[in-house]
């Protein structure tokens, strides 16, 4: 008999199992594949899912595997649909990504790039700033919202808009507290 438990956010382990399975078995390549297939665009929001079901150093881990591999200087994987594969790259490679239309949320993982700076409504301008970014260090150790401590895995767009700083301090190991706050 199957059997299955639950994790924090009230997930089933057999689904968290399956969504790693679906990673675990991808090409390093991105080639077609009946897996995590990065040149299907509708699968963009699934390496963000972890974030949603308590795994955010998860979230972190496959964001920055597909930022490095999945474009490589020869060209993208996959065809360039009205700039869907370019946009992906670039706000995950800032460090967040909306994941469902119409919901402000966006999602936050490890930056691939030192600083980003948005320029937002009101001439304020959004800088998310990777601390001790590397190809080793992709799990946020920690985050600071405006020089206080953030503990989501995600913010809104209208703090965003607001403009400020996002601090993240990356690490090597991943930190499984950070980003459990609702």
């Amino acid at each position: 008999m199957n059997q299955t438990y639950t994790n924090k956010v009230g997930l089933c382990h057999s689904t968290l199992a399956d969504l790693n399975n679906f990673f675990n078995k991808t090409p390093v390549n991105f080639e077609w594949n009946p897996y995590y297939n990065h040149s299907n665009e509708p699968v963009h929001v699934v390496p963000y899912l972890f974030n949603r079901f308590g795994e955010p150093w998860q979230t972190q881990k496959w964001v920055r595997f597909i930022c490095n591999k999945a474009y490589a200087p020869q060209g993208l994987v996959g065809d360039e649909d009205v700039g869907q594969m370019s946009a992906w790259y670039i706000l995950s490679a800032c460090g967040i990504h909306p994941v469902c239309p119409g919901d402000t949320r966006f999602e936050i993982t490890s930056p691939s790039v030192d600083k980003a700076e948005i320029k937002v409504s009101n001439n304020n301008v959004f800088r998310i700033v990777a601390i001790h970014n590397s190809p080793e260090n992709v799990y946020i150790q920690s985050a600071k919202l405006n020089c206080k401590n953030y503990q989501k895995c995600y913010i809104d767009y209208q703090d965003i808009m607001k403009g400020g700083v996002l601090e993240l301090t990356l690490t090597d190991k991943p930190n499984k507290n950070w980003g459990l706050e609702k």
